[in-house]
């Protein structure tokens, strides 16, 4: 959200235009990634959020990813990376995820953004330029990235091992299980069908449209 305010947004985007990306303004988070096939995005829907504390919410995802792939992934802002946030996740002090979270009516939800494989320098280089042609002048109260290429790397390099996009949600599922979680695909199916579910999703994507719409009006 706070990308909208750069001072020279539109020339930002217009290079991402011209290198053939769409972007759209995302409801969570403060700052801007890149999603591409090597990528995972993982969130985890949780009622009754008065019960749970901000930063509990994102020890859950937190813990959830840790339990999936290394005890060596740690939490702490990686300040030269895309999108740096307190609960970004690294290993031996490189960024390969960050979470946010939203809360609406009695739920929340805790979204990751996770960089599994692929070009994670490309990534990296695409925000940098982005961010040298949209924050000029330089914005004067606030902070945008000033991004290091090497702050962030693919979560298969850092593990020194392959792994797709489909092997970590797998890995991600396995331990929902063993914490007694219930994956039950056709329940999910059936609510997603419903209309209740069908109403509020319609609700939030034309929230979404008004609110890029606005956007590219007002740049």
């Amino acid at each position: 959200m706070q990308d909208k305010r750069l001072n020279n947004l539109q020339s930002g985007l217009d290079m991402l235009s011209e290198k053939d990306y769409l972007f759209y303004l995302r409801n969570s988070g403060g700052l801007g990634v890149v999603t591409d096939e090597g990528i995972l995005n993982c969130s985890l829907f949780l009622p009754d959020k008065d019960n749970l504390q901000i930063d509990d919410a994102y020890e859950k995802m937190y813990s959830l990813l840790k339990q999936a792939f290394s005890d060596k992934i740690s939490t702490g802002e990686i300040i030269n990376s895309y999108c740096p946030g307190t609960y970004d996740l690294s290993i031996n002090g490189q960024k390969f995820a960050g979470i946010s979270q939203r809360r609406a009516g009695n739920a929340v939800a805790i979204m990751a953004y996770i960089s599994i494989n692929g070009n994670q320098k490309k990534r990296s280089q695409l925000m940098r330029d982005f961010y040298e042609i949209s924050n000029f002048p330089k914005h004067q109260r606030i902070s945008y990235p000033d991004i290091d290429l090497g702050a962030m790397e693919n979560l298969d390099s850092l593990l020194n091992k392959p792994l797709s996009t489909a092997q970590a949600e797998q890995k991600i599922i396995n331990v929902l299980i063993d914490n007694k979680y219930e994956i039950n695909r056709e329940e999910f199916f059936i609510i997603q069908n419903s209309l209740p579910y069908r109403e509020a999703y319609n609700h939030t994507l034309t929230d979404l449209i008004k609110r890029n719409k606005t956007l590219l009006e007002e740049k």
